[in-house]
């Protein structure tokens, strides 16, 4: 079974007082990256960013997309799932009870198996736990992984 794995939107201009999940996030990069078929990280662009790079993770096999919607599941993100034969999707960043959320909606709608990776999610709203009992509660306690939620080192 084919795997990929999303981030929504761990870029600088987002963190506020979320910063330690940009750490996180690339220590399971480092650490799991090579291990999915495909890794998508997405760099929300909106007018005040327009032209800047504020995305801050990277990887060697990370293909980057540029999105203007909460949803990840771009058109270029469906051509990329679909071209990779990926029948499971693992989901991490920010916002998760909107971004990762809507994504996971997206996901399933369109037929794949979605997992989320809790310890890699954060939200603004501080509405992370609610977040997380609605995607379990949707996905199911097998697919609310215990993943990614290490103590961060800097």
């Amino acid at each position: 079974m084919k795997k990929a794995l999303i981030i929504t939107d761990i870029q600088s201009d987002f963190l506020g007082n979320m910063d330690y999940i940009y750490p996180l996030c690339q220590k399971y990069l480092d650490k799991a990256g090579d291990s999915y078929d495909l890794v998508i990280l997405t760099h929300w662009k909106h007018e005040e960013n327009e032209n800047e790079n504020t995305l801050l993770l990277q990887h060697k096999k990370a293909t980057v997309i540029e999105k203007r919607g909460y949803s990840a599941l771009t058109d270029e993100v469906k051509q990329l799932l679909q071209e990779n034969n990926i029948e499971t999707v693992h989901l991490g960043g920010i916002d998760s009870d909107m971004a990762v959320m809507a994504t996971m909606y997206s996901l399933l709608d369109a037929g794949y198996k979605v997992q989320v990776l809790e310890g890699l999610l954060a939200s603004y709203s501080t509405r992370n736990w609610e977040s997380t009992t609605i995607m379990r509660f949707v996905l199911g306690d097998d697919n609310v992984l215990q993943v990614g939620g290490d103590r961060v080192w800097m």
